[in-house]
């Protein structure tokens, strides 16, 4: 037997489901921006903090400890003396 009717029930869920969807979109969320642009602003200073982290430890090397000091590089190797990582050129290390 073939039945020429169209599901009621498939087309009304399918309707709805549009219509949710649709809802959605429209919801406004327009005083959540001030809160997204502080959170933003958030994961920028803590991606810049990690990346700063990464750097300080590359310059250092895997066996020392990286600890910034303001804008000083203050490496402490496993064996030896501290030293800082100053200057705008790489060579310029200075023992303390």
């Amino acid at each position: 037997m073939n039945r020429l009717h169209p599901n009621w029930g498939t087309a009304l869920t399918v309707a709805a489901v549009i219509a949710a969807f649709l809802f959605v979109q429209h919801d406004d969320h327009r005083g959540e921006w001030r809160e997204s642009a502080e959170l933003q602003a958030v994961q920028q200073e803590e991606t810049a903090k990690a990346s700063r982290e990464f750097a300080g430890q590359a310059v250092c090397g895997p066996a020392a400890l990286a600890q910034w000091d303001g804008d000083v590089l203050m490496c402490t190797p496993k064996r030896g003396k501290t030293y800082a990582a100053t200057g705008s050129e790489p060579w310029a290390i200075s023992q303390k």
